[in-house]
């Protein structure tokens, strides 16, 4: 097992009671190649702008894409709605942004995937290039995954592959879009989703989601730890935990927003 030592082998962001985040190294990394980024715009209101970057393992540098990346989406964002901008075109402004601001970071570009999301009130955008993910989980018992993964196992799922299936495959987890070195395509998948309840937003790198990946298994994980800490900063802290005792393969970030109708 190694040990990072560095402010971001675990670290965790509470900006307002109802949004927080957490991030860790997990058990089998000597660091943390994942970020994240939390920008609440009013205090008085559910609005903010939360990012989070995953850097590819094989790319040296990574953990400086991925905190570029994601600290620049957000700016972006903020940019955006303060210039009332619509939710897809602030979203490619963003990661269009946050690929310059990648490779602009070294002399010798890294990369790495990014999930970007914008609350406002009760509507949620969510903006995707590479397979960290957001899941809707709601007071009535539902779940859905909001994000589409870029990677061969979602290739093999839209073929008609089982997701158990395909994301047992062989290469698997081989990302078909990203940003930074080489990356050819890093116009975002996005979504807007109005919420018929109120419930949770969930935005997360594949340390935690390869555990468990379906929205019926994500619900069960997410319901089981929202029972024993309610709070967000406790929550978000346990779902890091809990995808170590898991094995902890991977670097794992979890960012959790109580969303009100």
């Amino acid at each position: 097992m190694h040990e990072d030592r560095s402010e971001r082998s675990h670290y965790a962001r509470v900006p307002a009671p109802w949004l927080a985040g957490c991030s860790d190294t997990g058990l089998r990394h000597p660091t943390n190649q994942d970020a994240m980024c939390l920008a609440v715009r009013d205090k008085s209101h559910r609005t903010a702008m939360i990012a989070v970057a995953d850097g590819v393992t094989t790319a040296e540098g990574s953990e400086v894409a991925s905190l570029v990346a994601a600290r620049t989406a957000v700016e972006l964002m903020v940019s955006a709605h303060h210039q009332g901008l619509a939710a897809n075109l602030a979203f490619v402004q963003a990661f269009e942004g946050a690929n310059r601001a990648v490779l602009e970071a070294r002399e010798d570009p890294s990369a790495c995937t990014l999930i970007a999301a914008g609350i406002d009130e009760g509507t949620l955008a969510v903006g995707n290039v590479g397979d960290s993910r957001a899941y809707w989980l709601g007071d009535d018992g539902s779940c859905r995954l909001l994000s589409t993964d870029d990677s061969m196992a979602q290739a093999r799922i839209m073929l008609g592959m089982t997701r158990d299936d395909a994301e047992q495959s062989s290469q698997a987890h081989a990302i078909t879009k990203w940003l930074g070195r080489q990356a050819t395509d890093v116009t975002p998948s996005v979504i807007v989703f109005h919420p018929e309840c109120n419930g949770w937003l969930l935005l997360c790198s594949d340390g935690l989601w390869n555990y468990a990946s379906s929205p019926e298994a994500m619900s069960a994980l997410f319901r089981a730890e929202l029972a024993e800490a309610p709070a967000p900063g406790q929550l978000c802290e346990r779902l890091v935990a809990w995808a170590n005792d898991q094995g902890g393969r991977d670097n794992t970030t979890a960012v959790v927003a109580r969303i009100e109708c």
